[in-house]
């Protein structure tokens, strides 16, 4: 980790890049759904923290910027899952789960699948009609 992207982190998150560049990639992926600027901000904090920590692992081959680009794409993806899907995202993801917390926090939209009709048989022990029946008296039927 360097001194510089140190620097660099906090030039850019100062000065709302991170934002600015999470909107391109939504464009890109046409992704009609308006988020809140807090909803923004949080996803890019998230990406960043991602970020930053790859940076810390990696060998230093490369910089903060292209992590920080990466994390955002794929916060813009899963937005782009969400909102355009109701398939679940992978429990095991830390990222995924991470993202999920920001999307009901910020109540995103998702769109609803139906299920099928299906006819279901139903087992009686004993006919429905048995119950009111036996509440009529003998004499105002006679």
């Amino acid at each position: 980790m360097k001194l510089l992207d140190s620097g660099i982190r906090v030039f850019t998150l100062a000065q709302g890049t991170g934002v600015r560049w999470l909107k391109e990639e939504l464009g890109s992926l046409n992704v009609k759904i308006r988020l809140s600027e807090g909803c923004l901000e949080e996803l890019v904090r998230d990406a960043d923290s991602a970020a930053w920590q790859a940076v810390a692992a990696s060998t230093g081959e490369t910089s903060y910027l292209t992590h920080l680009r990466q994390q955002l794409g794929l916060q813009a993806t899963l937005v782009n899952r969400w909102t355009g899907s109701d398939e679940k995202l992978a429990a095991d993801d830390a990222s995924a789960q991470a993202f999920v917390r920001i999307a009901r926090k910020y109540a995103l939209p998702r769109p609803w699948k139906l299920s099928d009709p299906v006819a279901v048989e139903s087992r009686r022990l004993r006919p429905s009609n048995w119950k009111w029946a036996t509440a009529i008296e003998a004499r105002s039927v006679a």
